[in-house]
């Protein structure tokens, strides 16, 4: 293989890392949404907008912070700072 074609395919195999990368955030962003219609009765325009007004607020990666929602859904306690926030945004609707 020559120089040129390895080039290529590192690019491509770049590329699709990132697209699975892209992939798993919107799935985790969906089941996220998901933990928030059931547990706080949200509807989903509303779920994703505190989604959104969390990860600004508290400064954090909308994957990350949708990760612990999905957690949180399966039992495990929410950090305070999110749980606070959480309410804050949810009483507002």
């Amino acid at each position: 293989m020559d120089h040129e074609n390895r080039d290529w395919l590192k690019r491509v195999h770049s590329e699709n890392e990132q697209l699975k990368c892209t992939g798993d955030s919107h799935a985790a962003v969906h089941q996220a949404l998901g933990v928030l219609i059931a547990r706080c009765h949200t509807p989903p325009d509303q779920g994703y907008e505190i989604l959104g007004t969390m990860a600004r607020h508290l400064e954090e990666d909308l994957p990350a912070l949708a990760a612990e929602i999905i957690q949180w859904g399966l039992g495990q306690p929410l950090r305070p700072v999110v749980e606070r926030e959480l309410r804050t945004l949810a009483a507002r609707r």
